[in-house]
This record gives structure tokens, sequence and C-alpha cells, in this order.
């Protein structure tokens, strides 16, 4: 998953389903009760009780822990608009299923687009296989009815592209409302600070492989207390506040959060550190700050040269061990010859880099951006929770 404030006269129409046919489900309303569920389509902002049994709803479901103030930011300040939100409610008000689509701002070939990034998506248990009035003869899923008729309305709002960056158990829906993988190659490079943290709370691994973390973790910590004791100049180096400086966005690739406002919006101030290079005026990097369960993680960056690195890492150690983070994060996605330089100088510095794939599933209807080499992408898209 930002700062420009949404005011109510960017509300947009709403649109609802209508008719009637009953349906069964069991609790909370137990069984032998017939029901239908309402759905509508609206752009926010919505009400206090709206945003509260949204939230409270997607948190209970993907066990992930957003904040109110957080999750406010997302789907009503971008500089863009609020959010568009496909509601499904039950005939008492209740909301049980909800997605929404953020409008984010995207630069591509010197232009500047209007893209949607899906967000907040579930139905509660209870109302999966609940009919949506007007839809009765509908034999399609309710929550792909949902996905697929806000995203339709967002390609006629004038979104491109629209996408989602969700797990792989979700991407057998997205492909049922018109979603197409987009596979994006990089090297997830990671040093330990805390080698016993490291290996508890690195996510996705095997149990041997927090056992091989853990040793090496052990050794990458040995190497960085040697380094430690050797002079290296950091001034060519500087962390400034986020939105104090001006950016250089990429005119080529699908890029994002380059921009001042899509800049403030996106990167939260007490959250995320920008650097800049003094020697190299269009080079950047956003790194999310770390905690104690947590690795620094670089988000977003932009190097001219391998020769950036060295300098760079060791700004970033500082912040690292200063957040007491288990160590430090970085995806380095295949963008050409650049890429293997800053891999080969991440690995010299003791980084375990290895070989993945992170997928973003993007709509059929923008074929330019199924292809990985029209975007410039990064980490920026797989780091919004708190």
């Amino acid at each position: 998953m930002w700062l420009a404030r949404s005011e109510s006269s960017l509300a947009g129409p709403e649109i609802r389903g209508n008719g009637a046919l009953g349906a069964w489900c069991d609790a909370p309303f137990g069984e032998g009760i017939s029901l239908m569920l309402n759905m509508r389509i609206v752009r926010g902002p919505l009400g206090q009780r709206e945003y509260s049994e949204i939230l409270d709803g997607y948190n209970r479901l993907t066990q992930a822990n957003i904040p109110m103030k957080e999750f406010l930011r997302w789907v009503q300040d971008s500089p863009e608009g609020p959010a568009w939100h496909a509601i499904l409610e039950a005939d008492e008000g209740q909301i049980v299923g909800h997605t929404s689509v953020l409008p984010i701002r995207a630069g591509f070939r010197d232009k500047w687009l209007m893209s949607g990034m899906s967000e907040y998506s579930f139905v509660l248990e209870n109302f999966r296989k609940i009919k949506i009035k007007g839809m009765e003869g509908v034999s399609r899923p309710t929550f792909i009815i949902l996905l697929d008729h806000l995203f339709q309305h967002c390609i006629q709002q004038g979104y491109e592209p629209i996408f989602a960056s969700t797990n792989e158990k979700n991407q057998i829906f997205t492909r049922k409302v018109g979603l197409r993988p987009a596979e994006f190659p990089l090297r997830e490079c990671l040093l330990a600070l805390r080698p016993v943290a490291a290996a508890r709370h690195t996510p996705n691994l095997a149990s041997k492989q927090r056992t091989a973390l853990l040793f090496i973790g052990a050794a990458q910590k040995a190497l960085w207390t040697m380094l430690q004791l050797v002079s290296f100049s950091k001034h060519t180096v500087r962390a400034v506040p986020i939105g104090s400086e001006t950016l250089c966005p990429d005119s080529e690739h699908l890029s994002f959060y380059e921009e001042q406002e899509s800049l403030q919006w996106r990167f939260i101030p007490e959250q995320y550190v920008l650097y800049l290079w003094d020697q190299a005026p269009k080079d950047y990097l956003i790194a999310k700050r770390g905690r104690a369960d947590r690795y620094l993680r670089v988000c977003q960056y932009r190097l001219s040269s391998g020769a950036s690195v060295r300098p760079i890492i060791y700004k970033l150690l500082e912040q690292a061990r200063a957040d007491n983070a288990i160590g430090i994060r970085w995806a380095v996605y295949d963008e050409g010859g650049i890429t293997d330089e800053l891999v080969k100088e991440l690995q010299r510095l003791g980084f375990l880099c290895a070989r993945r794939t992170r997928i973003v599933m993007v709509h059929k209807d923008f074929p330019t951006y199924l292809q990985p080499s029209a975007w410039r992408m990064s980490d920026s898209h797989f780091c919004f929770d708190p």
C-alpha cells in the first residue's frame, strides 16, 4: 500500500444491484432464514461506521493489524481522490463483503496515468454463497461478481492499468475477473544483524532454511563487526525528510510514487527514510524502517551505478541498528546491466542473495502492462501494512 486531503465533492454516484431471491446460510442468522445481499459501488469518503466494519472484517479474515489511521490514509487521501468501493450488505445494513480500488498516479512514457490498485477484499464466511439481488441467475461466486463489477466500473472511469499484488492462493480468483500475471524476476538480498531474530521472523522459510539462516546470519554479523572498524566516507549519501526533495521521475517505464504528492502520500514520514546522493542527483533510495521483529526494507530506489551501493549500505546499517531491526532486506529487480552490478556489490558486502519471482496481477484490458519490461518495479507495492 500517502497525504493530499480528499474533499466530499469527490464522492461519486452509487451503483446498486436490485431484485430479490431467497438463499440460505448458517450463523449468525441461523439455519432456515432466507436472505439476499445488496451490492453497491460508491466512491468514498464513506461513513465512520462503514469504514470500521470494513477494516474489522478485513483485519480478522487476513489476520492483519492495520490501524484505522493508516487505512483511512490509503482509501481517502490519494492525490487522485478517494477509493472506489464495492460493498455487499445484508438486509440489516451490516457490511459482509468489500473490495476497493485505490487511485494511484503513475507515470508512463512522459504522461501521467490514473492507475488503480485492488486492496482490502473479503467476504465474510457465512455469506460467500448468498446471491446478490438482481443477479440471482448469475452462476459466478459472489466474491467474483463483486470484484468484476468494481473493475469494470473503474475501467469505465478511465483507470489504466488496474492491478493487484496478491498471494498465490488468491490468484485463481483474480484470474476469473480478468487479471493476468506479470512475473518480475528479482534477487532477494538479506543481511542479518540479529541472527536468532532473523531465523525466527524471516517469512516464507522452511525449518531447514531457518537453521541455515541462523548460521549464515552469525557469519554476517561477525563480518560487519569487523567492517565497523574500517574507516569509510559517508558524506556522499544524506538522509532527508520524505517530501522535502523533488525526485526525478522515470520517463520510460510505468513508475509510481516519484512525483511530490504521491511520494508524500505513499511513504509515511515516521516509517520511511529517503536517501539522496550528492554526486548523483537522480539517484535515491527509500527504505522502510525496521524493528525488533522486522528487517529494514528497501522499498524503492534508483541507482545509476554499483558504486552507490557501499555508501548506502553503511547508512542503512546505521538506521537498522538505531531501529534494533533484525537486518536489511533489499529486493533487486531485473533492470538490465545495473542489476548484476548491484547484486555483486551486495554479495561482496556479505549479503545472502537468492533468485525469486514476484507476481503482479494486471487486468487483461491493459496488455501493455502485462509485460514486466513496461514497469520499473519496486517493493513499494508489497509493504503497505504497518
